[in-house]
C-alpha cells in the first residue's frame, strides 16, 4: 500500500494530471504573497555598484536524492557524478566561465561573483559529502504532494539558514522540471510571507515550515540528464537558483503568460510578453528590439541559454547580501571542512561562538576549553586566502573582544587557534 501511494506521488510532485495548457510548465516560484512590498524592500538595499563584482560569494549546498530504493545511479537514486556535474554546470553558467556553455560576449553579460559548493561540515559539526540519500520507503509518505519543496523537506532537509538545500525528486521526463522558494525581506511582518500552507502541519525536520527554503529539481533532468529532451544540459538549476536569489522570469513576475506591462525588475532584459519555447532564433522584445532568448529565466532550450545580466546579477547579489536564509549562507560554516584530530582528543573545535555575524567593527570570541596558558592567534584572511591580519592574545574564559581592521572586503575569514586546534568561521562585514 505505502509503495503505491509513493508511486502516485511521483505523478502529485509534477502537478498532474497535465492539460494541452499546462504542458510548457516549466518550473514552479514560490514568492512573497505581498509583491510589492518586496520590492520596495528590495529597492531600498540595492546597490547597483554589486553588478561589479569584488567579492566571490560561496554558497556551501546539501543534495538530498529522493529515491525508492535503487541503488545509486540507478532510477530516481542519481549518482554522484550526476550531481558533480550539476554544481560544475551552475558554477560555469554563474561565473560566465570561458570556455564553457556558460560564456557568452555578450555586452549586458555579467559574471555573477557567486559559487556553490557541496557542503563540507553537516549539522553535528561531522565531515560530509553534501549529499544526502533518503529511501522514501522507509518513511512514513506525507500527505501532500504538489509542492516539491516541502515533500523533500518533510524527507530530510539541513538548516536552510546555513544550507542551500537542493532536492533530486520524483517527477515526469519533460515536466515539472523544478521549483524554488523565493526570497523574503527583513522587514517586521515580512520574513515569513510565502504562499504556500500546509493544513496541520506546522514544522517539517525540525524547521517551522514557513522557513522551510531551497529548490527542487525533477530527478529526469538533474546535471546531465541521458533522456531524449530539450531540458538536458542541467540548467533547470541555474534557473531555479535565479529564482532563488530573486529573479523573476524575463516575461515578468505575472505567472505563465505575461504582458509587456508585466516587468522582471532588470532594465537590460528585454521586454516580452511571452516565454520562450524552443530556439527561435527570430523572436521580438515588446520594443521590437531582438528578444533575449539565451537568458537563463526565459523557457529556451538547455543548448541556447547562457546569460545572465549586469542587473540580474545586481539583484542576486543585493538579494544574497540581506535578504534572510541568504546572507547567512555567506557565513555559514559548513563550507569548510573541520579539522581532523589524529589523536583523537577533543574537543575538535575551540571556539562555541564567534558574534555578531555580520560585524562592523569587533567581533567577539567565546571560547569553552580547558586552556594550557598558551597564547591563542587570531587570524584574518580574504576570501582568496590572503591574511589581512594575525595576532597573538591571551586565552580566557571570558569573551574576548577583538577589533576588526578597516577594509572594504565585505566577506572574511577568521580563524582562531590554540593548542593545536582550530576553527574558521565566515564573518560577513557591514561598512
Amino acid at each position: 500500500m505505502k509503495k503505491l501511494f509513493l508511486l502516485s506521488l511521483v505523478y502529485c510532485f509534477a502537478h498532474a494530471p497535465i492539460t494541452a495548457q499546462q504542458q510548457d510548465q516549466r518550473c514552479k516560484v514560490y514568492k512573497p504573497t505581498d509583491q510589492a512590498y518586496f520590492e520596495s524592500w528590495l529597492a531600498s538595499k540595492r546597490d547597483l555598484s554589486t553588478a561589479r563584482v569584488e567579492e566571490i560569494y560561496q554558497i556551501p549546498v546539501v543534495v538530498h536524492v529522493l529515491h525508492f530504493g535503487e541503488p545509486p545511479g540507478e532510477g530516481m537514486n542519481v549518482s554522484d557524478e550526476r550531481i558533480h556535474a550539476q554544481i560544475r554546470i551552475v558554477n560555469e553558467d554563474f561565473r560566465r566561465k570561458a570556455g564553457t556553455p556558460g560564456f557568452n560576449e555578450h555586452e549586458d553579460g555579467a559574471d555573477a561573483g557567486i559559487e556553490f559548493v557541496l557542503a563540507q561540515r553537516d549539522p553535528k559539526g561531522e565531515p560530509t559529502d553534501g549529499i544526502v540519500r533518503v529511501n522514501m520507503n522507509n518513511v512514513d509518505p506525507p500527505g501532500f504532494g504538489d509542492n516539491q519543496v516541502l515533500a523533500g523537506a518533510y524527507y530530510s532537509m539541513w538548516d536552510p539558514a546555513l544550507y542551500l538545500n537542493v532536492w533530486s525528486s520524483p517527477g515526469i521526463p519533460n515536466f515539472g522540471l523544478g521549483f524554488a522558494t523565493f526570497p523574503v525581506g527583513d522587514l517586521p511582518g515580512l520574513d515569513h510571507e510565502r504562499d504556500w500552507y500546509t493544513p496541520g502541519i506546522d514544522s517539517l525536520s525540525g524547521f517551522p515550515v514557513l522557513e522551510v527554503d531551497g529548490i527542487a529539481i525533477n530527478h529526469w533532468h538533474f546535471g546531465e540528464s541521458v533522456i531524449d529532451s530539450k531540458y538536458d544540459l542541467g540548467r533547470t538549476g541555474t534557473h531555479e537558483l535565479g529564482h532563488f536569489l530573486g529573479l523573476f522570469h524575463t516575461w515578468g513576475h505575472g505567472g505563465f503568460d505575461g504582458s509587456c506591462e508585466i516587468d522582471d525588475y532588470c532594465a537590460d532584459t528585454p521586454n516580452i510578453s511571452t516565454k520562450t519555447i524552443n530556439c527561435p532564433s527570430n523572436k521580438l522584445s515588446c520594443e521590437g528590439t531582438p528578444a533575449m532568448i539565451e537568458n537563463y529565466m526565459d523557457y529556451t532550450d538547455d543548448a541556447c541559454l547562457n546569460i545572465f545580466t549586469k542587473d540580474q546579477v545586481a539583484r542576486m547579489r543585493t538579494v544574497l547580501e540581506n535578504s534572510p536564509r541568504r546572507k547567512s549562507l555567506l557565513t555559514s560554516p559548513a563550507i569548510d571542512r573541520p579539522q581532523e584530530d589524529p589523536l583523537n582528543k577533543s574537543p575538535k573545535l575551540i571556539a562555541t561562538s564567534i558574534y555578531p555575524n555580520p560585524a562592523k567593527d569587533v567581533v567577539y570570541i567565546n571560547i569553552k576549553k580547558q586552556f594550557s596558558g598558551n597564547p591563542m592567534v587570531i587570524t584574518l584572511y580574504s576570501i582568496t586566502g590572503q591574511i589581512i591580519q594575525s595576532r597573538r592574545c591571551t586565552s580566557s574564559t571570558e569573551p574576548i573582544e577583538y577589533n576588526l581592521p578597516t577594509i572594504s572586503d565585505r566577506v572574511i575569514l577568521l580563524s582562531v587557534e590554540l593548542d593545536g586546534f582550530r576553527q574558521q568561521q565566515r564573518l560577513l562585514l557591514e561598512r
